[in-house]
C-alpha cells in the first residue's frame, strides 16, 4: 500500500480532476449519446451515457463462435444509431466493428461513430482481411478510433487502413471500482504474474527459476499449455494457480513484493495495460517487458522496471534490480506508481477523457437528417441506459 502522504496527496489530485469531470458530464448531458460499453460502477458516466448491451439468446451459442455473443445487438444499433449526436463502439468486439461497416452503408445514418478500446493485432489471411475490411467500409461514419497507445497510430494507419488524422489514443485505466481488496501488509517474499494474452511466460519463468525467486503464477485452465506445465514442473520455485477468481487474484497482487508482466516482442497493439496498473494502483513494484502498453505507464527505475532485451539475462537482471531496492527506494517506488494509477490512469479520468473526445465529434453546423428528426420526435430519449 502506499504511504499515508501518498495517499494525501492522491485525495488532493482527485478532488482536483472533480471540477473537470463536473464540466463534462454538465457538457455531455446536453447531449445524446449511445455507448457499447458498459461501466455500471461509475455514475458519471451512465448518467449521461445511454447503454446498449449484448443479450445472450439461442444464437449465442453458434454466434459466440464468431466473437459475437449477440447478433441481435446489430440490428438494434441499426435502429437506434440515428436518433443519438454520437455512438461509442467497443473496438475488441467483432459485434461492433461488423455493425458500424454495416451502417455506413446506410445512407440515413450520419451520427459520428468513435471507436473506443482499439486493441487490435494484426491478423494475417481471411481474419486480417475481413478486419480491415470492415474498417474501410465504416470509414463514412467513423470521426474518431482510440487505441492506448501514441505508437499505435502509425501501426494502425499501415496495418488497418486507419487515417491518421482519425486515430486519437487514450490510455487505459484501472479497474479495481467495486472491488473490496484487503491490504497485505508487510508484502509477501513472492512474485506475482498472471494473464495469457500475449505473454511470454518462458523467458519470464526460466530467468525467476535461475534466480531461484519465488513465483505465484494465475492462468486459465484452458489456458496452460504444455511448455508452461514443463517449466512449472522444471522449477519448484514456480507455482501455478488455475483456481482463482479476479478478485482472488487482485487479493494475490496486494500480498505480491513484486508484480511481473512479461510480454511477446512484436506486438501491434498494447496489451496487458490495466492488470499493470491494477498492481500499480496498489503501490507494487512492476517489472514489465518494454513494450507498447507498459510504456505508457511505466518509468524505468521512478515508477516501476522496463525490461530492455526479451531474453533470460535481462528479466535476471531487471528483477535482481526490483529484489535489490532499500526499504527507501522501495517505499518511493511504491508511492509513485500509486499515485500514477490512481489519478494519471483512473477510470473515471479516462471516461471523461472519452466524453470529451466524443463531445468534439459534435459539430453544430450540421443539420440531422429528416429520418435522425422524425426519429427523435417519434422515440424519446431513455430515462437510463437501462433502458436501451
Amino acid at each position: 500500500m502506499p504511504s499515508s502522504h501518498a495517499l494525501e496527496e492522491i485525495d488532493r489530485a482527485l478532488a482536483a480532476q472533480e471540477s473537470w469531470l463536473g464540466h463534462i458530464e454538465r457538457k455531455a448531458s446536453a447531449h445524446r449519446i449511445l455507448s457499447t460499453l458498459p461501466y455500471g460502477k461509475v455514475p458519471f458516466w451512465n448518467r449521461v451515457v445511454e447503454t446498449v448491451g449484448a443479450r445472450p439468446n439461442r444464437l449465442s451459442r453458434l454466434t459466440a463462435k464468431a466473437g459475437i455473443p449477440d447478433a441481435r445487438l446489430i440490428a438494434r444499433l441499426l435502429w437506434r444509431a440515428p436518433r443519438y449526436d454520437v455512438v461509442l463502439l467497443a473496438g475488441g468486439e467483432r459485434a461492433d466493428l461488423l455493425y458500424v461497416a454495416l451502417a455506413a452503408l446506410c445512407p440515413w445514418i450520419r451520427t459520428p461513430h468513435i471507436i473506443v478500446d482499439a486493441h487490435w493485432q494484426k491478423a494475417s489471411g481471411g481474419p486480417g482481411l475481413l478486419q480491415r475490411g470492415l474498417l474501410r467500409l465504416a470509414r463514412r461514419l467513423l470521426h474518431e478510433v482510440q487505441p492506448h497507445s501514441a505508437e499505435e497510430i502509425a501501426i494502425d494507419e499501415r496495418e488497418f487502413g486507419v487515417p491518421a488524422r482519425l486515430l486519437r489514443p487514450v490510455p487505459w485505466s484501472t479497474s479495481l471500482i467495486g472491488y473490496d481488496i484487503r491490504p497485505a501488509e508487510p508484502p509477501q517474499p513472492f512474485v506475482l504474474t498472471g494473464g495469457y494474452s500475449f505473454r511470454d511466460y518462458p523467458v519470464f519463468l526460466r530467468a525467476a527459476g535461475e534466480l531461484g525467486v519465488r513465483v505465484k503464477m494465475g492462468l486459465p485452465p484452458g489456458a496452460v499449455s504444455p511448455e508452461i506445465r514443463r517449466l512449472v514442473d522444471a522449477f519448484p520455485c514456480v507455482e501455478l494457480h488455475t483456481e482463482w477468481s479476479n478478485r482472488d487474484y487482485f487479493q494475490q497482487i496486494s500480498a505480491c513484493s513484486i508484480f511481473a508482466m512479461p510480454i511477446e516482442q512484436n506486438l501491434t497493439r498494447s496489451t496487458a495495460d490495466q492488470t499493470i496498473l491494477n498492481a500499480m494502483h496498489q503501490g507494487k513494484i512492476v517489472v514489465a517487458t518494454d513494450s507498447i502498453g507498459p510504456r505508457i505507464y511505466l518509468r524505468d527505475a521512478i515508477n516501476g522496471f522496463l525490461v530492455r532485451e526479451p531474453t533470460v539475462e535481462a528479466w535476471k537482471s531487471a528483477l535482481a534490480r526490483a529484489l535489490n531496492l532499500t526499504p527507501e527506494e522501495r517505499a518511493a517506488m511504491a508511492d509513485q506508481a500509486a499515485f500514477d494509477a490512481r489519478v494519471r490512469f483512473n477510470e473515471r479520468i479516462r471516461l471523461g477523457r472519452t466524453l470529451d473526445n466524443a463531445l468534439g465529434a459534435l459539430d453544430p453546423s450540421q443539420r440531422p437528417s429528416w429520418a435522425c428528426q422524425l426519429a427523435r420526435v417519434l422515440v424519446p430519449k431513455a430515462a437510463s441506459s437501462r433502458a436501451a
